[in-house]
């Protein structure tokens, strides 16, 4: 049953590695917040499942630490959330751009049913002037 759950964790950090967990809250973890506690979570266990003082455990901590010291310092994470900030300001502009081109064209199909409407309004009344004219000769 210990390899079943050890094996868990191990598949769970693969899955971490590979930014595709299983728990929402790990979706664009960096990887120097990897920790033994997150990978035990999500294997589906508590962040303390995993001990440095269990002799099955000890590899597979080492390994999470490993990864998670490869990626450097802080400061390397802190670059690399700015990237992700400047990539999604980049595609939150190129939205606005989309969405800026689709607001003027449906804005100027408005003001095309407007000219249209005020076209027909001004057909409208001629035809009801006209009207008038025949009910006024067919009294007289």
């Amino acid at each position: 049953m210990a390899g079943t759950g050890l094996n868990a964790c191990r598949e769970a950090f693969e899955r971490l590695k590979l930014g595709q967990p299983r728990v929402a809250a790990h979706m664009g973890l960096d990887p120097t917040r990897i920790t033994a506690g997150i990978v035990s979570f999500e294997a589906g266990f508590d962040r303390g499942y995993l001990k440095k003082d269990r002799n099955n455990h000890k590899q597979l901590i080492a390994e999470v630490e490993a990864y998670r010291n490869s990626f450097g310092t802080v400061s390397s994470s802190k670059a690399l959330q700015i990237k992700r900030a400047n990539d999604k300001a980049t595609k939150a502009h190129a939205e606005l751009e989309v969405v800026k081109g689709q607001l003027y064209q449906v804005m100027t199909q408005n003001i095309q049913l407007v000219e249209r409407v005020r076209y027909l309004e001004e057909q409208l009344k001629s035809l009801n002037n006209i009207a008038k004219l025949n009910v006024t000769q067919i009294r007289k």
